[in-house]
C-alpha cells in the first residue's frame, strides 16, 4: 500500500510528504525529550535507592534492638517472635552485602556494616539464649555488647549516609545543571520544528491554492460574460492542471457555441413572433367557438310557454297572467342579451327563480325548489345561461316522468379554494355509462326535450373556454344512483386560468 501511495501524482503526494515530514520532525523532538528526561530520572533513582536502602538498614537495627530489650525484659513471646523475623532480615542482608565485590571507600564501609550485623545478631541471640536459661549475669553482658555494636553500626551508617549526601548533592547539581541546558535545547527544537511546520504549511498551502484561486477568479470573469480570457498556463503535474486544460477547452467551445446561440435567437424571434399570431388566431377561433355555443336556442320553448300563458289567461284574471307573461319575457331577455358576456352568480340565480317560477305555474305541486346560497360569493363572475340549463336537465330527464312529487335543491357555497354549485334532484337518476358519456362530451349536442336547446355538453365546453381549462373534471363533477336522483357539481373558479383547486394552468 505504501508502495501505492508513493506511486500517487498530485495534491494527494504533496499531502503526504508534508504531513510525513511534520510527523517525522515532532516525534524526533519528542524522542530526544523523552529520552533525556529518562536519563535524568534513572540518575536521581540511583541516588534515592541508596538513602531509602541505607535508612531501612538503620531502621531494623534500631527495632532488633527494640524487641531484644523487650524480651529481656518482659520475655514476651511477641517480642521474641519480633526478634527472630528482624535477626533473619538482618541476617539476608549482611549476606547479600559480603557477597558484593566493593573496592571504593563506601563499599569498604558498608562491608564493615555487614559483618558488624553479624557480630550484633551473635551478642543478641547469645542474650536471648541466656534469658531463656534463666543465667542473668549472661544475658546482661551479652545485651550490653549487643547495645555497643549497635551504636557503632548506627555511626558508620550515618557517616555513610553523610558520604551519599554530599555525593547526592553533587550528582543533584550535576542534573539539574543537564537539565536546564536541556530544557533550553528541547525549547530550541521545538520551535524550530513549530516554524518549520509553519513554513511547510504555508508553502504546500500556497503551491495548492495558488493555482485553485487563479482559476475561480477567472471563472468569475466567465461567469459574468467576459469570455476574452487569456489561457490558464500552469506547470504543475497534478489534478489542477488537468482542471486548468479541461477549463480551457471549455472557453473554446464557449466561444463556438455563441456564434450559433445568436443565430438560433434570431430564429426563435421569429418564431416566437409566429406564435404570438397563432395565439391570437387561438383566441379568434375561441371566440367563435363560445358565439356558436351560445347561439343554439330552441325556438319552441316560447311556443309552449305562450300556449301555457293564453291557457291561464283563459282561466284566471288578467293580474297573474300578466306575472306570468312577464317572467316569461325576463327570462327570454336574460337569454337573449346575456349569453355574449359574463354575468354574476346572482344574476344565473335569479333567472333560475323566474324558470322555476314558470315551472310551478305549468305543472303545479310536481316539483318543489329550494334554494341555500352563501351571501358572501353573490357576486362572483361566471358566463351566462349556465345553472337554468343544469335545472331544466334535472327536471325534464328526473322529474317529468316520475309520479312523486319532486324536489329541486340548488346549493352554492365555498369550500377549498373556489365556490361550488349543487343541484341536486330526487328524481330518476342514470347509469354509469351515460354520466361518463356527458363528461366525455360523447353526448348530442342539443337535446330535443330541452326548451332552451342548451345540453349539458354545451355547458361544459362553455365552461372550459370562459375559464381557459382543458380537463372537464376542472368544471364539473356529476354523480347519480336509479331511482334516487341526480347531483351535479359545478366548480366555479375565483379567477381565469385556475384549476379547481386554486392553482395555475395552461390554457
Amino acid at each position: 500500500m505504501l508502495r501505492e501511495l508513493w506511486k500517487t501524482e498530485g495534491i494527494r503526494k504533496k499531502l503526504i510528504i508534508y504531513y510525513l515530514i511534520v510527523t517525522f520532525l515532532m516525534g524526533l523532538t519528542s524522542f530526544y525529550s523523552y529520552y533525556n528526561a529518562k536519563v535524568a530520572i534513572e540518575k536521581l533513582k540511583s541516588i534515592f535507592v541508596d538513602y531509602v536502602y541505607l535508612n531501612n538498614l538503620n531502621s531494623d537495627v534500631n527495632m532488633l534492638e527494640t524487641e531484644v530489650e523487650r524480651y529481656l525484659a518482659t520475655k514476651s513471646s511477641d517480642a521474641l517472635l519480633n526478634y527472630y523475623s528482624l535477626y533473619n532480615k538482618l541476617e539476608n542482608k549482611a549476606s547479600e552485602i559480603l557477597s558484593q565485590n566493593y573496592y571504593d571507600a563506601d563499599g569498604l564501609m558498608l562491608k564493615d556494616i555487614a559483618n558488624m550485623i553479624n557480630k550484633l545478631l551473635e551478642e543478641a541471640d547469645a542474650a536471648v539464649n541466656a534469658k531463656r536459661g534463666r543465667i542473668t549475669s549472661e544475658y546482661i553482658d551479652h545485651f550490653t555488647k549487643s547495645i555497643k555494636i549497635s551504636d557503632y553500626i548506627k555511626f558508620y551508617i550515618t557517616n555513610l549516609l553523610n558520604n551519599k549526601l554530599q555525593e547526592g548533592s553533587a550528582k543533584y547539581a550535576s542534573i539539574t545543571k543537564n537539565m536546564e541546558y536541556l530544557s533550553y535545547l528541547n525549547a530550541f527544537l521545538i520551535s524550530v520544528s513549530i516554524g518549520f511546520s509553519v513554513f511547510l504549511a504555508f508553502l504546500f498551502t500556497y503551491k495548492i491554492t495558488k493555482p485553485i484561486i487563479d482559476l475561480s477568479h477567472l471563472a468569475v470573469r466567465v461567469s459574468k460574460g467576459d469570455f476574452e480570457v487569456r489561457p490558464v498556463e500552469l506547470k504543475t503535474n497534478d489534478e489542477i492542471k488537468v482542471l486548468s486544460e479541461a477549463f480551457n477547452k471549455m472557453i473554446l467551445s464557449i466561444k463556438s457555441y455563441i456564434g450559433e446561440i445568436r443565430k438560433q435567437a434570431e430564429m426563435e424571434r421569429k418564431l416566437k413572433e409566429q406564435e404570438m399570431q397563432n395565439l391570437k388566431m387561438k383566441n379568434i377561433l375561441k371566440e367563435a367557438e363560445l358565439k356558436a355555443l351560445q347561439s343554439q336556442i330552441n325556438p319552441h320553448f316560447l311556443f309552449n310557454t305562450l300556449n301555457a300563458a293564453a291557457q291561464l289567461a283563459m282561466m284566471e284574471g288578467a293580474e297573474k297572467s300578466a306575472e306570468f307573461i312577464e317572467n316569461v319575457a325576463n327570462l327570454f331577455r336574460y337569454n337573449l342579451k346575456k349569453l355574449d358576456s359574463a354575468v354574476s352568480l346572482k344574476d344565473e340565480i335569479e333567472n333560475v327563480k323566474r324558470y322555476i317560477y314558470i315551472l310551478k305555474t305549468r305543472f303545479g305541486n310536481k316539483v318543489d325548489f329550494q334554494l341555500e346560497v352563501e351571501e358572501d360569493i353573490l357576486d362572483l363572475e361566471m358566463p351566462g345561461m349556465i345553472l337554468q340549463p343544469v335545472v331544466e336537465n334535472a327536471f325534464i330527464h328526473g322529474l317529468e316522468d316520475i309520479e312523486k312529487d319532486g324536489i329541486i335543491i340548488l346549493k352554492a357555497y365555498r369550500k377549498n379554494g373556489r365556490v361550488l354549485v349543487d343541484i341536486l334532484d330526487n328524481g330518476a337518476g342514470m347509469e354509469e355509462k351515460r354520466i361518463k358519456e356527458i363528461l366525455s362530451l360523447e353526448s348530442s349536442d342539443v337535446d330535443k326535450k330541452h326548451v332552451t336547446g342548451i345540453g349539458m355538453r354545451n355547458i361544459i365546453q362553455r365552461l372550459l373556454v370562459f375559464y381557459e381549462l382543458s380537463r372537464v373534471e376542472d368544471v364539473i363533477e356529476i354523480e347519480s344512483e336509479i331511482g334516487k336522483g341526480t347531483r351535479v357539481t359545478l366548480k366555479i373558479p375565483y379567477k381565469k386560468g385556475e384549476d379547481s383547486y386554486g392553482e395555475a394552468v395552461n390554457s
